[in-house]
């Protein structure tokens, strides 16, 4: 007693194949764009981070010309802006 079987495999063009390399290439876009966003992400969190810490060293140089109200109303601005990023900073999560 014999068996035989027999399997075929239809290959067309703009089939199965041509379909699976789109899909690849469209993930290796949508990765690639993801790791774009990610670099950038992390640009704009290393120079928002800094942000306060410059107001408060700007704001320790005040003083020279400036009356003593002047000082005191420019402090209290910096003081302010300082207080609110610090407070974006904290509702940012790091990234991974």
């Amino acid at each position: 007693m014999n068996i035989r079987i027999d399997v075929y495999h239809h290959l067309e063009a703009g089939g199965a194949t041509s379909q699976l390399d789109l899909i690849l290439a469209r993930l290796e876009t949508i990765m690639s764009a993801a790791d774009d966003m990610k670099a950038k992400l992390d640009q704009i969190d290393a120079a928002t981070n800094n942000i306060a810490a410059d107001i408060r060293n700007l704001k320790d140089q005040i003083g020279t010309g400036m009356s003593a109200a002047d000082v005191a109303a420019v402090q209290a601005r910096l003081d302010a802006t300082a207080t609110a990023l610090d407070a974006i900073a904290a509702e940012t999560p790091d990234t991974p």
